[in-house]
């Protein structure tokens, strides 16, 4: 089962939003928002402000791509406790989890990737503009740039 929302810094944690349950402003805190500070500054190279996102997919099975695996250390009615099997850190998820899965997983496989809605619009923009081109127009373009010392 997959579940795939956006996380928000928030003051001094991340947040989220999601369908289920009509839920807003989410805190992912106790720890979690520690290690998604900790990814958000290994992916960007620079430390997560408040207004930065990060795109979260988690997945009860392994996914191609995935960042790490989270492994269940003990639960009880007020949430979770996990390992994140890459940065040997707790990472603490509340019970909305077991409402989402109907149970708490043993293990959890996790993707973050910062959102950066510049690069996202200059690819859509690229690719509309590519659009525009023949296969044999865009190879004579890159063909041409050879005969030129590589300048475009």
């Amino acid at each position: 089962m997959n579940i795939e929302f956006i996380a928000r810094k928030k003051q001094s944690c991340w947040v989220f939003d999601h369908e289920h349950r009509n839920t807003v402003d989410e805190p992912l805190c106790n720890g979690t928002d520690d290690v998604l500070d900790e990814y958000y500054e290994i992916k960007t190279e620079r430390i997560p402000q408040i207004g930065d996102e990060i795109l979260i997919i988690t997945n009860t099975e392994d996914f191609e791509n995935s960042d790490t695996v989270l492994k269940l250390q003990s639960t009880n009615e007020t949430g979770s406790v996990y390992m994140d099997m890459v940065l040997f850190k707790e990472v603490w998820l509340c019970p909305w989890l077991q409402s989402y899965f109907g149970e708490v997983p043993e293990v959890l496989y996790v993707k973050i990737s910062p959102v950066n809605y510049g690069l996202q619009s200059l690819n859509k923009n690229i690719d509309q503009i590519l659009d525009e081109f023949t296969d044999k127009e865009l190879v004579e373009f890159v063909d041409s740039s050879y005969d030129n010392g590589g300048r475009l």
